[in-house]
């Protein structure tokens, strides 16, 4: 368990150990900025690992959305050569993407572009898929922001979970770390960092959250909002985790697999927890259509009903589905 209040490098060392995220021979490149997040990922992780058998490297990413983001890369480029750190430069056409996407945000595409390079680049270097990890910069206030904007875009139980230390190869060691923690952290160090002038603005949704709510609650609510948040987060993510491994008993129970679709056994559905059958349904309607989006709860609703309503009934759904209720079984089928 990471101990509050100890050192920043104690604790990432604790963290990275508690989750998992490094083994040895593990190649990690860091995704720096040049902002003060990613500069103290870098920092933490040079100290922790520069004597080890641990590869590290590092890729900036120029997104040309701002006239000083050339100074950014120097500045990447100088803290690497100072340290004996690989920096990798690229440059992605955000507005060249938008132009050609249907995506409305400079920020997810930015977001998208940047992965892609990160992605493409580990795929390009030597060894085993699970010896190769994304290093990202995300702390504990990023991970309350998250789970803001989730609660109030209408996410289910899954995106209140948050952040994850640890997603395929993308690892966030410094998921414990406050924004404060990790300013006071670089100051200590005399390690200066750059300001991004698009993080100061409110033209994003995550940047409004940052900049007046969840300001709001740490000054009229609670001074930890932030950090208890992060820990709720990480509760619900663990009753997520418990949630679908009670599904995937409850789908083995229920479910059989059948031309154009699915065959739900009834008196073993309405046996289970209502919230299960909500999410049961929820599943098996996903997986009949191929669809994972755009199911909503009315959509379920409706599916739900249907196992109380007189034998021969028949629903068509959304997504080129249609259900049947049998005499002990529920058909949930694909249009033809």
């Amino acid at each position: 368990m990471v101990q509050n209040g100890s050192h920043p490098e104690q604790r990432i060392k604790e963290f990275i150990k508690a989750h998992g995220l490094v083994a040895p021979k593990d190649t990690i490149l860091m995704g720096v900025s040049g902002g003060a997040d990613s500069v103290c990922l870098f920092l933490l992780l040079w100290k922790l690992y520069r004597d080890s058998e641990v590869t590290l490297r590092v890729m900036h990413i120029n997104h040309h959305l701002r006239e000083d983001a050339a100074e950014d890369a120097a500045f990447v480029q100088e803290l690497c050569d100072r340290c004996g750190v690989p920096c990798i430069r690229r440059d992605v056409d955000v507005e060249g993407y938008l132009r050609t996407h249907k995506i409305s945000s400079t920020e997810e595409a930015a977001r998208i572009l940047r992965y892609e390079a990160f992605f493409a680049y580990l795929e390009e270097l030597p060894g085993e898929p699970e010896t190769k990890k994304l290093a990202v910069a995300h702390t504990l206030n990023d991970n309350a922001e998250t789970v803001l904007h989730h609660l109030f875009r209408g996410s289910g139980l899954k995106g209140l979970g948050g952040m994850q230390p640890k997603r395929d190869a993308i690892i966030r060691p410094m998921l414990f770390l406050s924004r404060t923690e990790v300013e006071d952290y670089l100051r200590s160090c005399g390690q200066p960092w750059r300001t991004d002038s698009t993080n100061e603005g409110d033209d994003y949704a995550r940047n409004r959250i940052r900049h007046h709510i969840l300001p709001l609650a740490e000054s009229e609510v609670n001074a930890q909002a932030a950090e208890h948040i992060h820990t709720a987060a990480g509760q619900l993510s663990a009753a997520e985790d418990f949630i679908c491994a009670s599904l995937q008993e409850a789908y083995e129970k229920v479910v059989t697999a059948q031309a154009d679709g699915i065959r739900m056994d009834r008196a073993a559905f309405l046996a289970l927890h209502p919230y299960l059958q909500e999410r049961l349904a929820l599943c098996c309607m996903q997986e009949v259509s191929g669809c994972a989006k755009d199911i909503t709860a009315k959509h379920v609703g409706i599916f739900l009903g249907l196992f109380t309503l007189p034998c021969g009934k028949m629903l068509d759904l959304p997504h080129g589905l249609f259900a049947l209720r049998r005499r002990e079984y529920i058909e949930l089928l694909r249009k033809n």
